[in-house]
């Protein structure tokens, strides 16, 4: 690389931190455990995610041309020509080159996605927010300065790139929810996409006509661009001057370095010129000192803080990736620090710190500021004292710590105090990744008590979905456990069935068993079922999940009719509404029961009532496929939310299963007795069958048996089990002459 090159990659080392500033000095004024859920921090950090593939490849193609091998340079050369780096080059301009749009992108649409969230009622087009961010962060671009508007739409316009996408996309939001704002188009015939334009043109119009004005005066008052002042302002503390030695000015200098990263804002890049007068001109002045054989005057220089300090990036990350090594019980971050370990062993660490997170992490400000200031200390003790020569020979940034020490210095003494180094950061880190463990642990239970929540209700996104269409930690939650289920129906691991058994208390018997799917996820647990099944509805796994659960099913009702079950007994599989939209459904289940040799009458299928709506719809018919080839089709939850008697008169109905919605207050609600009363006497005479669910205690059963029901199923019985266990039931129970109906 030429100079400007070397420059720019070295820029894009520790780039994408200048991800986060403005908002998040709010971020210390809310709760560990709230501030995911603060619209504009969240939209930041999922900026930042939707980022994360571009900062992956930017920071391995700085590795690919800075690789710190022997000879790696002159080979590649040799073998490619002498511009074999320009690849990497092209993915460096593509990525952290031009990061700042994503990023702004990236933000904008999830803060509209947010705030519609907020706001149903007066929904604003996500991608129509980050269209007019894009416009105003290019109004306010500065074209007159050197290297021009392409300069700032890479790395170091980040930082104004966040202002502006939180700025315009609240602009936008708030004008475009003006109804007297909105050009509404009545004509007969217009497109629906020309109306949504016409909706937002006057909003899009004012919010550009704002910031080029804000910028006009900007400019007019400060006589520079708002790149410039931000840039200038940070600056702003080091420029007095003072009679501080090298350690003392050190000091400071390594302390904002890594606040400012932490805040979300570049500390090598916005202090360079400090670097360069100060450090820079330090080891100018060593080296022209052992140029004539005198003793270098200074300790602290560049070389010093990269050999002995900024080990791994800003905040000795290097010691934060062994700490996660040895102390986290994290799943996530053992996989992060996997991930991380090859580009962290080269001094590229943006996939941890932003992937853990360390930016904006309270949790982390402390080792991420203390450490790297420590080091200062123990390192200059170490020079100064002799123990350790001076680093005098400059390095490739990409040099992996212990190399690094002893080649800087010539002596082993430079990569012992690494090493020192490292293990002093690490026991720093540790006690902070096992209380950020106990932090992430407390937000998972969080994050999934609130999957339940939306996969129990029954309201879903834009895209028909109930858990993806959220844009916050709880999609995040069900997209990566949906990942995890397609891996497990392809493996079969963690995935089993348990069967809850339906007495009759009439003959005393168990005449039956419904099929339970569950999924043990080797993190979370056992995955409540209406999580899982929301899961697979949202990420089209039903069909696999349905005729998974149906071949396991069949397979042990096999193994049941071997030990000796009565042909009768009939296992209930249940069957969902995307599984009925396949035309093919009755013939697969035809094949299923085939294939293991069982008749039709041993399996039954089961279906919520809320699907069945239509007398003629699609799913309609296919379940009249399957009864008119003598499957007992069973209406499920019958009374949960969309119940009409009038489904017994349309649809193929041979059991009715009433809900809990019924059933847990039938002792004590005169309603529950008076609706059951009348679906008994119904059902009795259009001759389907009734089986009670969530039956859990004896007054129940009086009640229920007085109206003239005999099957239960529920906890007063069994709770579900094993296919072994039931086994077990079933002979036990049918062979009690007494029975346990009271």
């Amino acid at each position: 690389m030429n100079g400007d090159e070397q420059t720019e990659a070295t820029a894009g080392r520790d780039s994408c931190s200048a991800f986060c500033a403005w908002m998040f000095a709010r971020f210390n004024a809310l709760t560990v455990p709230d501030w995911a859920w603060f619209p504009t921090i969240q939209a930041i950090r999922n900026g930042f995610l939707f980022c994360l593939p571009l900062v992956t490849a930017g920071a391995l193609s700085i590795l690919f041309n800075n690789l710190p091998l022997p000879g790696y340079q002159d080979f590649m050369k040799e073998a490619f020509g002498e511009n074999w780096n320009q690849l990497g080059l092209i993915i460096w301009q593509g990525t952290f080159g031009v990061l700042s749009i994503p990023m702004l992108v990236g933000t904008s649409y999830h803060l509209a996605v947010l705030e519609n969230r907020q706001h149903a009622d007066k929904p604003v087009s996500p991608l129509v927010t980050a269209l007019m961010s894009f416009v105003c962060l290019m109004v306010i671009l500065p074209s007159g300065e050197e290297g021009g508007i392409l300069k700032y739409m890479g790395v170091p316009g980040l930082f104004v790139s966040i202002l502006v996408a939180i700025a315009a996309s609240r602009i936008f939001i708030r004008l475009a929810r003006i109804r007297r704002l909105s050009m509404l188009v009545y004509s007969e015939g217009v497109d629906a996409s020309i109306q949504q334009a016409f909706v937002v043109l006057i909003p899009g119009i004012l919010t550009v006509c704002l910031f080029a004005a804000f910028y006009a005066f900007f400019l007019t008052v400060f006589g520079a661009s708002i790149h410039q002042v931000v840039h200038d302002a940070l600056l702003w503390p080091f420029q007095f001057e003072g009679d501080w030695g090298m350690l003392q000015k050190s000091i400071p200098y390594v302390f904002f370095v890594d606040v400012f990263w932490f805040f979300g804002i570049h500390g090598s890049n916005t202090l360079d010129p400090l670097t360069r007068d100060l450090f820079g001109a330090a080891q100018l002045a060593n080296e022209q000192a052992m140029a004539m054989n005198l003793q270098p005057p200074y300790i602290v220089t560049k070389n010093f803080l990269d050999t002995f300090v900024f080990m791994g990036g800003a905040g000795a990350s290097i010691c934060l990736l062994a700490a996660l090594f040895i102390a986290s019980r994290n799943r996530g971050s053992r996989r992060l620090a996997k991930i991380s370990l090859v580009p962290g062993v080269f001094n590229i660490n943006e996939i941890l710190v932003f992937g853990l997170p360390v930016i904006l992490n309270p949790i982390f400000f402390l080792p991420f500021v203390l450490v790297p200031l420590v080091l200062t200390g123990t390192s200059y003790v170490a020079v100064s004292s002799g123990l350790v020569p001076l680093p005098v020979r400059e390095l490739g940034w990409t040099t992996p710590p212990i190399i690094g020490g002893y080649f800087s210095t010539g002596a082993f003494s430079g990569a012992l105090l690494q090493a020192v180094n490292l293990v002093l950061g690490t026991l720093i880190y540790i006690p902070f990744v096992r209380v950020s463990d106990r932090e992430k642990a407390d937000r998972q239970k969080r994050t999934m008590s609130a999957l339940v929540e939306v996969a129990c209700a029954n309201t879903v996104g834009p895209s028909g979905k109930k858990c993806f269409d959220r844009g916050d930690e709880v999609s995040s939650l069900a997209l990566a456990l949906a990942h995890d289920l397609e891996r497990a129906l392809k493996t079969g691991n963690g995935l089993y069935l348990e069967y809850q058994p339906q007495f009759d208390c009439e003959s005393n018997t168990v005449i039956g068993a419904e099929a339970l799917v569950r999924w043990r996820h080797p993190f979370y647990g056992l995955i409540p079922a209406p999580v899982m099944v929301a899961i697979a509805e949202d990420a089209g796994f039903m069909h696999p999940l349905g005729l998974w659960v149906l071949d396991e099913a069949c397979a042990e009702r096999v193994r049941w009719r071997d030990a000796g079950i009565d042909e009768h007994f009939k296992t209930s599989v249940n069957v969902s509404i995307q599984q009925l939209s396949d035309e093919t459904l009755a013939d697969k289940v035809v094949a299923c029961l085939a294939n293991h040799g069982l008749p039709h009458h041993m399996i039954g299928l089961e279906v919520t009532e809320s699907i069945a709506l239509d007398p003629d719809s699609p799913h309609n018919l296919v379940l009249k496929e399957l009864s008119e080839k003598k499957f007992v089709i069973s209406m499920d939850d019958f009374g949960m939310g969309h119940s009409s008697l009038v489904y017994l008169k349309y649809f193929p109905v041979d059991v009715l299963k009433i809900d809990k919605a019924l059933s847990k207050d039938i002792a004590s609600n005169k309603v529950c007795v008076e609706i059951v009363s009348t679906i008994v006497d119904l059902c009795r005479s259009l001759d389907v069958k009734i089986v009670v669910e969530y039956v859990e205690n004896r007054e129940q059963i009086y009640m229920l048996r007085s109206l003239g029901c005999h099957v239960f199923q529920g906890y007063f019985y069994s709770p579900p089990v094993s296919g072994e266990n039931l086994l077990k039931y079933v002979f036990s129970m049918n062979g009690n002459e007494e029975g346990w109906a009271g």
